[in-house]
């Protein structure tokens, strides 16, 4: 899947509580589910952009889904269901 460069909310850019790595993951997790509230992202995916292991993307989400970015839930291991939120 080619990602499309697409203007991320400033919000998250301007963040400096998140790492840039995190913001790569946002990014792309914006551009899958542009126009759409929930996506469904596979580990194997983002692997493609960014270096990464299943726990190192689980933590990425946790971090913005406590600084309240999106949403989201495990439902099989490396698989995740994600809602964004309004920035």
């Amino acid at each position: 899947m080619k990602v499309k460069r697409l203007e991320i909310p400033e919000k998250i850019l301007k963040d400096k509580r998140i790492k840039p790595e995190c913001k790569i993951i946002y990014e792309y997790i914006f551009a899958k589910g542009y126009e759409r509230i929930v996506t469904d992202l596979n580990v194997g995916e983002i692997q493609q952009v960014v270096k990464i292991t299943n726990q190192g993307l689980k933590r990425n989400l946790e971090k913005l889904e406590k600084l309240k970015y999106l949403i989201f839930k495990e439902y099989d291991t490396g698989m995740y269901q994600i809602h964004l939120q309004d920035c």
